[in-house]
């Protein structure tokens, strides 16, 4: 019993690589700002006095959280209201369109740096305050994907994301004020977000088989002939008897796989495949914004950091035709913390820096092909992307990494440099 406890405390407060919650916040960031962008066509109509719910019908119509419980629980009741996160109504930005909208382009900064990792803790904050407010302000345009992302984005908040795959972490190798070996961190903050998942797939698949068109599988027929859902062509036979059947019990058996097997690695892959395909065939076909999306940005949760690591270590290896090597010019070395942050940049291992002999950067790729290093540097390097394509701004970078190749590193202890002026002397 005391073993099996302690495996249990260790898979939950256990110690490990920070990568995997670095890939969901930015999953999790980037479709949070893809969210906010598509409503704000219709920011009027859904968040101000002049749209289809006024601040007085929002209110009147949010969800009593005066702790009664329904169903087999109803003899129970808390001694107390539950209290909302809702800035809107609580400073009165509800009534105040321009208030409104401050707060509105706020969520969509905060998203924008929560997606890059930059000042991660505050962005968090700010993007999880905004997304309950305006949920909270009108709850008849959210659906489940919004559910989701609601409770990620306040994930996101306790969890250590920022200390990999971040923008924070990039600036913190430059200066030479972090370490580039990746810290040790309690993951029991990831273990939430994958036992929230499994626990939304579970009680999915639990409610559904409280209904008798699951159970008979015909389920899947009747969203089909809702005009609200009418996304994609579908061809007629998925509407035929059998493939009903298939897309009913298939349904169930891949919700109750997410719930429980999931966490049985032999077969984690393959649930994980199987989830992945359900929800794309949703997404195709029906009108449900994002659903699929947020969703499927959390499975990185049941991955550890060390695999996903691994992961982008193999797939570099299989582009491996693609790699490239990069020379500095002569006389010049890539200083230490630079070169530790724009190699933390290169996640697939393309790109290869060496101190060169030239006049300038120079760069040939695995064919011996002379290429521009610039291009080849920033393309093959993922955290080059979201600055990489604005022009000049990579050679920039490049051009600020280096350092005169006999110059001190600016990292010596006190006995260190005795020896290194008494060398000069």
């Amino acid at each position: 019993m005391k073993a099996w406890l302690k495996q249990i405390d260790g898979y939950w407060f256990g110690k490990g690589s920070p990568v995997t919650l670095g890939v969901i916040r930015i999953l999790v960031g980037f479709f949070a700002l893809v969210n906010f962008l598509m409503i704000s066509i219709d920011f009027d109509a859904w968040f101000t006095e002049r749209g289809y719910v006024p601040h007085a019908t929002a209110i009147r119509k949010m969800p009593d959280f005066t702790g009664h419980l329904q169903g087999p629980w109803e003899w129970f009741q808390l001694p107390f209201t539950v209290p909302r996160i809702n800035l809107l109504a609580y400073f009165g930005m509800g009534e105040n369109a321009t208030w409104a909208a401050i707060l509105y382009l706020a969520t969509i900064l905060a998203a924008l740096t929560t997606m890059l990792g930059l000042w991660t803790r505050v962005s968090t904050i700010i993007l999880a305050l905004g997304t309950v407010s305006f949920h909270l302000r009108n709850g008849f345009i959210i659906h489940g994907g919004d559910t989701v992302l609601r409770v990620m984005v306040l994930y996101l908040v306790i969890a250590p994301c920022g200390l990999a795959c971040s923008m924070d972490r990039l600036i913190g190798l430059w200066k030479g004020k972090i370490s580039p070996a990746l810290p040790q961190i309690s993951l029991w903050s990831q273990r939430l977000i994958a036992y929230n998942v499994a626990l939304v797939y579970f009680t999915t698949f639990w409610h559904k088989m409280r209904g008798d068109m699951w159970r008979d599988g015909t389920a899947t027929w009747y969203p089909a002939r809702l005009n609200e859902f009418d996304r994609f062509w579908v061809p007629p036979f998925m509407d035929d008897r059998p493939f009903i059947y298939l897309s009913t019990y298939g349904t169930l058996a891949v919700e109750l796989a997410m719930g429980t097997l999931i966490f049985y690695k032999p077969l984690r892959k393959w649930v994980l495949l199987a989830g992945l395909c359900m929800h794309a065939f949703i997404e195709y076909s029906m009108n449900i914004p994002l659903f699929a999306f947020v969703i499927c940005s959390c499975y990185p949760a049941f991955f550890e950091g060390e695999e996903v690591t691994e992961w982008f270590r193999r797939l570099g290896e299989r582009f491996s035709k693609f790699r490239a090597r990069v020379w500095t010019p002569a006389g010049k070395a890539m200083r230490p913390g630079a070169a530790s942050a724009i190699q933390a940049m290169d996640p697939l291992g393309l790109v290869a820096y060496t101190d060169g002999g030239g006049t300038d950067w120079e760069a040939r790729n695995a064919k011996d092909e002379v290429i521009s290093p610039v291009k080849a540097s920033w393309t093959r390097s993922l955290g080059a992307w979201p600055v990489g394509w604005i022009p000049g701004i990579w050679r920039r970078i490049l051009d600020a990494s280096l350092e005169s190749a006999t110059a001190p590193t600016g990292h010596l202890n006190g006995k260190a440099k005795k020896e290194k002026r008494a060398v000069v002397r």
